[in-house]
């Protein structure tokens, strides 16, 4: 064979074989383009129907939101003439409600894998949760009130841990009530975005509406200074002071009175020391961080006198037994012991404030 011919013989194979690869190319590309196309299909499927799932569980939530919003509204126009207990009952429960409310935005969100619906929709109810909590705390510095302790709430606050809290004055509260508005007010708006982009994405799911600020002037600073300056005013929320003793037990205790004897002396069995056990009680309406009682122990004979003082915090409507109280004694001896409460600023009621006893302390035998 001539060398023309062999050429010509190897270019056509050469031709025969990018034929080939071409071919083969083509029918990748198009098994590629096909199955990025079945991919995209489904994927919009999915989106589609995690949007509408989206929509019907958030939709539950938003209208449990409003039913929130307008407890929270109609509370803000009447916390002058509450009262206490029950003032703190509505702002702990709009607290529990909000966060409920937030946690299930939370379950929720989860349904949809669009970030952007995921975050903001979730954003919306953390917001309103955090605003109900930011509206206690405004409401409850004000007035020196606490949250009501929850049964078996880890962390729940004792009844006795009064704390070393600070009331706020008329301007910081109203200035953190107003603050409440503007963060529902850019929830809201927050929602309404979530709702414009939900129901333009696959599967255009519908949210209901859901607004906590309808109005502008009712979480306005000009209103909430209003309502304030009710607050300071009304005679149910008004703040008292009233320490008093609940018991007091002396040991060894007295002995029964002698027939013929003064039942003003309490006779005790010889003995070198007396403990006194105090029980402290808080019936005003704030919590009493510097809670003081006096114990004073004065011999008849000598004139001698040792005193001594506990100081407790005492949350309101509270009640705590004192760390016991010790004091050296003779036998044979009288002695005057004086348990008084040291009434805190304000405080005009005096009943149950001071308990005087005499003891005798029996000779020894």
């Amino acid at each position: 064979m001539s060398p023309r011919r062999s050429r010509r013989r190897a270019r056509r194979r050469s031709a025969t074989r990018l034929i080939v690869v071409v071919g083969a190319v083509a029918v990748l590309v198009a098994l590629l383009i096909g199955g990025l196309a079945e991919v995209s299909r489904q994927s919009q499927g999915y989106d589609a129907t995690s949007n509408r799932t989206l929509a019907a569980q958030g939709g539950v939530v938003a209208e449990q939101s409003n039913a929130t919003a307008t407890s929270a509204t109609a509370l803000l126009g009447v916390i002058p003439s509450q009262n206490r207990v029950g003032l703190q009952i509505a702002l702990d429960g709009l607290v529990q409600q909000s966060a409920g409310e937030s946690t299930r935005a939370d379950e929720a969100a989860g349904a949809t894998t669009a970030g952007s619906l995921r975050s903001g929709f979730a954003a919306v109810f953390a917001d309103r949760a955090e605003a109900m909590s930011q509206l206690r705390a405004a409401v409850d510095g004000y007035l020196g009130m606490r949250p009501m302790p929850v049964a078996g709430a880890p962390g729940s606050a004792t009844p006795t841990d009064a704390g070393d809290s600070t009331l706020l004055s008329a301007t910081q509260a109203t200035n953190r009530i107003a603050a409440v508005g503007t963060l529902l007010a850019r929830s809201d708006s927050l929602y309404r975005s979530v709702r414009r982009t939900l129901a333009s994405a696959p599967g255009h799911g519908r949210l209901p509406k859901s607004a906590w600020v309808t109005s502008s002037g009712t979480w306005g600073l000009g209103a909430i200074a209003a309502q304030v300056d009710l607050i300071a005013t009304s005679p149910s929320l008004a703040v008292t002071h009233y320490l008093a003793l609940r018991t007091i037990r002396i040991n060894p205790p007295a002995l029964p009175t002698p027939q013929g004897g003064s039942s003003s002396v309490s006779v005790i069995a010889p003995t070198s020391q007396i403990s006194v056990d105090a029980v402290l009680g808080n019936d005003g309406t704030v919590d009493e961080p510097h809670a003081t009682v006096h114990f004073t122990l004065a011999s008849q004979s000598s004139g001698a006198t040792a005193s001594h003082s506990e100081t407790i915090g005492l949350a309101a409507d509270a009640s705590q037994a004192l760390p016991t109280v010790n004091f050296h004694v003779k036998a044979g001896t009288t002695y005057v012991l004086t348990v008084s409460v040291d009434l805190p600023a304000g405080q005009t009621q005096t009943v149950g404030t001071a308990v005087q006893s005499v003891l005798q302390v029996a000779p020894a035998s």
